[in-house]
């Protein structure tokens, strides 16, 4: 069988169209088959790698668009490292203000005397807005102080900017979500500070003229007259024509001559404070200006009811008169 098989062939004949001989050429069937063997094996070969081409394509592409996202990563993840970096400045920044601010008001409330803080307190504790209250529901009553208060920012992690592996992203931005919450947190306390030290400033402070206190508050014998009289401020002898001082901030709300204390000035200084000052022999404001503690607001004289040049002070709270000594504390 095999034998037959051997013996098996193709023959190709070739006849050409002029009288020469044809020629003819016996194929053995064994070789066609290897040939078409042969071919299938090449096409098949071609098809596998064709596909395995294409799948080394696709796979290509895919890291390269897998490259791109690392980079766009990679940027976003740079960029929130700054920003988390700039966010820990601010608070940082807010902290070290507060701090200095807190200092400073602790040594001037200090110098003001008990009753001044007392007033400072009550201010405080009384107001009906506006109250400097932490996002820790604590009430300031006094001059805020960090000391106790919790800091959310000892869980934060910075992360460089050259930061990898999963979930770095996310990280990242929860701790710009952390510190977006921190920050508003410390502008309230800076604001709560900020109120307080307007609160402070209120307070009038200083002597306002240079002189010797030579009547004080209280019941005292008429100077112009008999019987006696409640004294509502005090009295300060100086020279005449020297600089009266305003003893807080605020708003000139009368400057103008008034019955028997002469050339009158009167600031509203906020928060329930208000200082007079009488028998002044001029002007240096009028009524609606604003001055600073320390600004001359008019000159030392003896205009209305009076024995002799002075300056009659009065500091008013909530509408009635107080003792202006306890708040002379300074020259």
């Amino acid at each position: 069988m095999s034998t037959s098989n051997k013996k098996r062939c193709f023959t190709i004949m070739i006849v050409p169209h002029s009288e020469e001989a044809t020629y003819s050429l016996r194929i053995p069937l064994y070789a066609v088959q290897a040939v078409v063997t042969l071919l299938v094996l090449g096409v098949t070969g071609l098809c596998v790698l064709g596909y395995a081409y294409l799948n080394v394509a696709a796979e290509a592409r895919e890291a390269e668009a897998l490259r791109q996202l690392n980079r766009a990563q990679q940027e976003e993840i740079d960029s929130l490292a700054v920003e988390t970096q700039l966010m820990m400045e601010q608070v940082h920044a807010i902290d070290e203000l507060v701090e200095m601010v807190t200092e400073k008001l602790e040594i001037e409330v200090s110098d003001l005397g008990d009753n001044v803080q007392t007033d400072l307190e009550e201010l405080l504790q009384n107001q009906s807005s506006g109250s400097p209250v932490g996002s820790n529901g604590i009430v300031y009553n006094s001059v805020p102080n960090l000391a106790n208060s919790p800091d959310p920012l000892y869980s934060l992690r910075i992360y460089e900017s050259r930061s990898s592996g999963s979930g770095v992203l996310d990280r990242a931005a929860g701790n710009l979500a952390l510190l977006a919450s921190v920050v508003p947190e410390r502008t309230e306390v800076l604001d709560s500070v900020d109120a307080y030290v307007d609160k402070v400033d209120a307070i009038p402070s200083i002597w306002p003229a240079r002189g010797r206190l030579s009547s004080g508050f209280g019941t005292r014998r008429i100077p112009y007259a008999s019987g006696y009289q409640f004294h509502t401020g005090v009295d300060i002898i100086g020279a005449r024509g020297s600089s009266i001082m305003a003893t807080a901030p605020g708003r000139v709300t009368f400057a103008a001559y008034r019955g028997s204390f002469g050339n009158l000035v009167i600031i509203n200084h906020g928060h329930g404070y208000e200082t007079h000052y009488a028998h002044l022999s001029g002007f240096n404001v009028r009524a609606g200006d604003q001055v600073e503690r320390g600004d001359t607001v008019g000159y030392m004289g003896a205009t209305g009811r009076t024995t002799g040049t002075h300056l009659h002070y009065e500091v008013h709270r909530n509408g009635s008169p107080v003792n202006p000594a306890n708040y002379m504390k300074h020259k």
